[in-house]
């Protein structure tokens, strides 16, 4: 079963990161509160020199799975 992006959406509000596969997906405001003001997600690859922050988590989830499928 592949996961979908409520799955992934499910994961980041509970307030974990996903890493996988050297791609990685996180709520800033969990894992740094005092850095950013609300909710910011942040997607990095360094497999892919990727590295981005959206305010959306629907973006954020798109990119990430977007570079999942990248090789």
């Amino acid at each position: 079963m592949t996961a979908t992006e409520d799955d992934y959406k499910s994961v980041i509000f509970s307030g974990c990161s996903i890493d996988y596969k050297g791609i990685s997906i996180c709520n800033l405001a969990n894992t740094n509160p005092r850095m950013v003001s609300g909710n910011e997600y942040q997607v990095w690859s360094d497999k892919h020199n990727h590295y981005a922050i959206y305010k959306n988590i629907d973006e954020a989830v798109r990119e990430f799975m977007k570079l999942l499928k990248r090789k």
